[in-house]
Parts: C-alpha cells; structure tokens; sequence
C-alpha cells in the first residue's frame, strides 16, 4: 500500500463484547451529552498527526519438508498492531483512550499495567501514493492501548517538544478479525459504510469506565 502523508485519525471508546461505540460519560469525551463517542485527531484538536507503523501484520511461514522438498508453508497467525504519533492529544482524551483511571481531581493514577478491557476502536486516513485526491484509510477494530515510556526534555537554543506516542495492541472483533484496509479508488467504497464498520452504532451502556 504506497501512500502519501497522514491526514487524520479518529478513535472512540468500544464495548469489549459487542464492539459498540460507548458514548455519554464512559466515552472519550466523558461527557453525558455526547452522542456521538468517535473522537477526530486532526491538526485542529492535536496539532496533527506524524505516523502510523503497523507491524506483525502477519505470521512467519514454517515450511514443511516431506520427500526432501518443501511441500508447504505453513502460515502462522500475526498479532497485529500499530504505533500512532501524534502531536499534543487532548490530556483528558489521552488518559481515557490508555484507560487511566481519574481521581476527579485532574489527576490520572499510573498503576504500571495496561486496562485490557479498555479497547479503542482506531482508523487513520491517508491518501495514495501518486493520487492526492484518493484517500485511503486503516482501521483497527478493537485494541488496547498502551504508552510504556515518554521523555520530558529541556528546551535549550531550540525549543523541544515531545508527542504523543500510543502503541495499539489489536484484538480480533470476532469473525472480523483484527480490522481492514480500506481503498477509496476501489469500485463501490462507501465511505459511511466503513465508518459504520470501525464504529458500530453507539450505545449509551458499557462495562467499561
């Protein structure tokens, strides 16, 4: 999939059992009235995006020999996942996505373990390689979300900032497996389609906080 550059992202909140958006107070806004649960990363609400690496797409092959010659490659299963840097995610927005729990006063608690049943519902756009007109996107239907290190460094001559570095550790959503490419040059793309894909139809429940 050759591309060029990276446009946005969204991410919502998801039910671990049924993949529903959770939206209201247990979503990524953690407000009652939100409706909607998916959360936009663009230049304007997180001075953009820099990259997204996917890796363990797939599995190693394993041939098999049989009659002094390989008469099959057995494909192991990969265990999908992505890296996405972004500029500055809303704080608030960032702790809920890693499912750090609040203490109500501005605080977020680092137990130094991943919440394995926060899952995130990820999807990031770009656009093909030599047709800045053709989106395309992908998605990752459930994952959990981790941040293992970050630095805080002096500005010196030069001022030094840090990003936001989340890792996406990707569970399958069922039969749907880990989640999609997406190609909007591709005969019959629908784009409200794949955004009901990624994001199910909200609900307001959830077991999740």
């Amino acid at each position: 999939m050759a591309t060029l550059g990276i446009k946005r992202a969204w991410v919502a909140r998801v039910d671990k059992k049924t993949g529903e958006v959770i939206t209201g107070v247990n979503g990524l806004y953690g407000d009652a009235s939100d409706k909607s649960g998916v959360y936009e990363i663009n230049a304007d609400t997180a001075k953009g995006l820099s990259s997204l690496a996917l890796s363990n797409l797939q599995g190693a092959l394993t041939p098999l020999y049989y009659s002094d010659q390989i008469v099959y490659q057995s494909a192991g299963k990969g265990s999908a996942q992505g890296v996405l840097t972004v500029g500055a995610l809303d704080n608030d927005v960032k702790q809920r996505i890693l499912g750090n729990k609040a203490d109500g006063k501005g605080g977020y608690t680092i137990s130094g373990k991943a919440d394995s049943n926060n899952t995130i519902a990820l999807l990031v756009e770009s656009r093909e390689a030599f047709d800045d007109d053709a989106p395309v996107y992908v998605g990752l239907y459930q994952s959990v979300v981790t941040e293992a290190s970050t630095t805080i460094s002096t500005s010196n001559a030069s001022e030094v900032r840090n990003t936001d570095v989340l890792t996406f550790g990707a569970t399958e959503r069922g039969a749907d497996s880990f989640g999609k490419f997406y190609f909007s040059s591709s005969k019959g793309f629908d784009q409200d389609a794949m955004m009901k894909d990624v994001f199910k139809p909200a609900s307001t429940t959830g077991d999740q906080g």
